[in-house]
């Protein structure tokens, strides 16, 4: 008997430990966001906080701390005087998660203290390099990749510096001014993301920017915005806070950038529009660049690119017919600091996919995986899954639920859904969120089709049994990633 106690024991404390890992790295994911935490809290997934899959947060001062807090915290719950130990350690497996957002919110102060320390030596430092020139970037997606791409076509020219991977709050650009910018700095690109009003207007009054792109306005983070008129009016403080040039540059064929360059236009900034339309555009921009005649295929992506009256034929190995209005924006971009379209061609040929953004990969069996695991929303989704047409064999789909998106999650998961089943012969979702109505839009267009919800390893081991030949599996999401690590 004394032996089966101290395995329970053990095996309890060995659980405890491991939450306390997985703890922190939810926060770290939710980059220690109350809001993000909440709404989390509220998805199936989150109604299981006690039941966490093990994860090892990063090793960093912050995790480190929280660690330590959390450690010694549980400790002096367990020497509570003259309580049987079955009872500490329910009372230490209950509280560890609440303890572990006690310490974040403690942490919180100290760290916003550290980072306006941070931002103000950054200002000091920025504001020594008066030549320099500033782009921001932002939008709901498509940022990230636009940033790339900018920075490869302006390095043929210039000696430019760009903000790192998705760090794109204020932190992220002034840690980044700070360590990396050096007086041989010509332009920096500062991608800018945010979750609610203000936060980019923030950057905005920090960096200065002469030119803004906002890419693309979907429902993505709208549980944090609250509305899609929220979310305009955060992205538009880019516009609304350039200096100099004062050139913004629009995607034409979002509706909500469309109304966005509109409004731009009213109020005297230089409205530069891109975009796949092939529609009449107003007269009143001063620049448009059209791609036309689009040629998606397994290796490369080419297009006819229409600019001041002229026309360029552009072909680039980053796949996907969405990524053109990325290939587009960095192409206004560049542009729009001086570069001749000759030269902007040339190194459009050096562009490569950013990480995990529509990487094709040669799996097994002669198979294609394509790894678009870096973000999920309902666009880049259904682009994904579009993708998959081009497969000769089965076109297989492991996806994950959309986060964040507010009231639109119901319809949207419905919508992909919808989507997927008119382009995939398996489907597979890593979790169970809005598992109902992503079926919903399944069983619209195909009845007989059912999306299984396994465990991550079940899914690598259904794809491995039936995948052969010519088959495509496209990953959708950061749960997704997991799946493909297990089967290359």
């Amino acid at each position: 008997m004394n032996i089966l106690l101290d395995i329970i024991f053990y095996v309890w404390c060995l659980r405890i430990l491991a939450n306390i890992f997985s703890f922190i790295q939810l926060w770290f994911i939710k980059e220690y966001r109350l809001d993000r935490m909440l709404i989390h809290l509220r998805t199936n997934q989150g109604k299981k906080i006690y039941f966490l899959p093990f994860r090892r947060p990063p090793i960093i001062p912050k995790t480190i701390c929280l660690f330590f807090l959390m450690f010694f915290s549980n400790f002096l719950i367990f020497w509570i005087p003259e309580a049987h130990w079955v009872l500490k350690l329910f009372i230490i497996d209950l509280l560890s998660f609440p303890i572990s957002g006690f310490w974040v919110f403690i942490l919180h102060l100290p760290t916003i203290i550290w980072h306006k320390i941070i931002v103000e030596l950054a200002k000091n430092k920025l504001q020594n390099h008066k030549s320099l020139k500033i782009i921001g970037i932002t939008g709901s997606f498509g940022k990230t990749s636009t940033k790339e791409y900018l920075y490869t076509i302006l390095s043929e020219k210039f000696n430019v510096l760009k903000t790192e991977a998705s760090k794109n709050s204020l932190i992220g650009i002034a840690e980044m001014i700070l360590h990396k910018l050096t007086p041989d700095h010509q332009i920096l690109i500062a991608e800018m993301g945010a979750y609610k009003m203000g936060e980019i207007k923030q950057m905005v009054d920090f960096v200065n920017p002469q030119i803004g792109i906002i890419t693309a306005i979907n429902a993505q983070h709208q549980d944090l915005f609250g509305s899609l008129e929220a979310t305009i009016r955060a992205k538009f403080e880019l516009i609304e806070g350039l200096k100099d040039k004062k050139i913004a540059i629009f995607n034409a064929d979002n509706k909500y950038t469309f109304k966005m360059a509109e409004k731009a236009h009213q109020q005297k900034f230089h409205v530069w529009l891109y975009g796949r339309n092939t529609t009449n555009y107003p007269d009143w921009p001063q620049k448009i660049l059209r791609a036309q005649n689009i040629d998606i295929d397994l290796d490369a992506t080419k297009f006819d690119l229409t600019v001041d009256n002229q026309s360029y034929h552009i072909q680039t190995s980053v796949l996907g017919e969405h990524q053109v209005g990325n290939i587009l924006a960095a192409i206004a971009g560049s542009l729009s600091m001086g570069m001749d379209m000759e030269s902007i061609v040339k190194a459009i040929k050096k562009l490569t996919p950013y990480a995990k953004t529509f990487e094709k990969i040669y799996g097994m069996n002669g198979t294609i995986f394509i790894n678009d695991t870096f973000n999920n929303n309902p666009d880049a989704a259904r682009a994904a899954i579009k993708y998959l047409s081009l497969a000769k064999g089965n076109k297989i789909l492991v996806f994950q639920p959309m986060i964040e998106l507010g009231k639109y999650a119901n319809e949207s998961h419905r919508q992909v859904g919808e989507y997927a089943a008119k382009y995939c012969d398996w489907i597979f979702l890593t979790n169970n969120n809005f598992y109902h109505y992503f079926q919903e839009g399944v069983t619209q267009v195909n009845p007989q089709m059912k999306a299984s919800v396994l465990p991550l390893k079940e899914i690598a081991a259904q794809i491995k049994s039936i995948i052969k030949p010519e088959d495509m599996v496209i990953f959708k999401g950061k749960e997704a990633e997991n799946v493909l690590k297990i089967l290359i």
